[in-house]
């Protein structure tokens, strides 16, 4: 009888650690929003030579807009308002980088977005 229980202790053990094992792995897969928003402006760092007092800037405006986005994707909002909030949200990021960009920074910044949308339609196209 003890060996039973014994038993089933141990399957228990083995059953909580594999599934610690796999929180921590889908944890540690996901980037926070910190590391997004660094990524990306260091991607726009390059990209448009931001200058260190503009990198700061637009790294805050990226944190602020990721997380409000990251917010509404796990709400419980219906697709069609999460789309609209969250291109309201694009905007409002766009608004704020006009304000930290120089003119030929941001016409080059919509140079680059309207690539990347080319792209992006032309491989859901192939697929």
């Amino acid at each position: 009888m003890d060996s039973y229980f014994y038993e089933k202790r141990k399957d228990m053990k083995n059953l909580i650690f594999i599934s610690f094992f796999f929180v921590s792995a889908l944890a540690l897969g996901q980037k926070s929003i910190d590391d997004r928003a660094k990524e990306q402006t260091d991607a726009m760092k390059t990209q448009l030579n931001l200058t260190p007092e503009q990198y700061t800037k637009v790294l805050e405006i990226n944190r602020g807009i990721i997380q409000k986005n990251t917010d509404i994707e796990n709400s419980s909002y219906s697709a069609e308002v999460k789309r609209e909030i969250i291109q309201s949200n694009r905007k409002a990021r766009k608004a704020m980088l006009k304000d930290v960009l120089t003119a030929a920074q941001y016409e080059k910044l919509e140079e680059i977005v309207k690539v990347k949308r080319e792209e992006a339609r032309d491989s859901e196209i192939k697929q």
